[in-house]
């Protein structure tokens, strides 16, 4: 009794698998997609967007005053050195 099941099984997977697998519809060409937002241009500012931007002027700012520190410092070698 389980030599049929067992030999039914495969037998059954392989005929009902490839039905599974059958070509994607095509969309309609002749009906675009509605646009999802109805207002043009730049959204405004959310909290994720504040939250990851604020590292970014953080690290600007400090950028800035490593520069003017160089600048400080370059200037002070050359009148130094008498360049």
């Amino acid at each position: 009794m389980r030599r049929p099941v067992l030999f039914m099984l495969p037998l059954l997977t392989c005929l009902v698998g490839p039905a599974g697998c059958s070509k994607p519809k095509m969309p309609d060409h002749d009906n675009p997609p509605e646009p999802r937002t109805s207002t043009a241009g730049v959204a405004a500012p959310t909290q994720l967007r504040e939250a990851m931007q604020k590292p970014i002027d953080k690290a600007e700012a400090a950028q800035a005053s490593v520069d003017a520190a160089a600048d400080a410092q370059r200037s002070a070698i050359d009148a130094a050195t008498g360049d």
